[in-house]
């Protein structure tokens, strides 16, 4: 209970940060599936170790398959997550650690399907990140980050022999991150 409330008053302790806005481009893998990502965020920061406020986060993704009647098959899709995130930091003197959770929709529009059984659905989905940012200046910092989320909400296959089916990965994404703070 202790830890409980050390936290909260850790996130609304008084700061000289009040907004940030920031942009993160990033190699996204899961599964046989890769591709470019981009993220954007606008936080509230009312401390200087908690933050939130919208994100959204978009990979497009595609695989080469091989179907089981011995043709070749493609699967290509964007993968789009908006929602909510909630982030801790911890500030040290020349790097920021930092941890996130984001709810919200992942939508997944089919790009590409090529002699394949399967598709991905659209609904509720989640990311977790964690990275640290330097700063470059009194107002901008630059990070790595690393996060995982569903690709979609959940896929659906149709029982045929043939076509190529393909698995549901989690996607991991390695993200370079540019932040605006005012």
């Amino acid at each position: 209970m202790a830890l409980h409330a050390l936290l909260m008053a850790a996130a609304f302790a008084q700061s000289n940060t009040s907004w940030e806005a920031g942009v993160a481009t990033s190699y996204v893998r899961g599964g046989g599936f890769d591709g470019p990502g981009v993220a954007a965020h606008y936080l509230w920061t009312p401390s200087d170790y908690f933050a939130l406020g919208p994100m959204v986060d978009v990979a497009y993704l595609s695989s080469g398959l091989r179907a089981v009647n011995g043709a070749p098959a493609s699967y290509a899709f964007t993968s789009t997550f908006a929602g909510g995130l909630v982030e801790l930091r911890l500030p040290l003197r020349l790097v920021e650690p930092y941890a996130g959770l984001a709810l919200g929709y992942v939508a997944a529009t089919l790009q590409r399907s090529v002699n394949t059984q399967c598709w991905l659905s659209s609904g509720f989905g989640g990311v977790l990140t964690a990275g640290g940012r330097a700063a470059v200046s009194d107002h901008l910092t630059l990070g790595l980050r690393g996060s995982a989320r569903p690709p979609a909400f959940e896929q659906n296959c149709a029982a045929v022999f043939g076509p190529a089916a393909f698995d549901f990965p989690m996607l991991f994404a390695l993200s370079s991150t540019l932040d605006y703070r005012w």
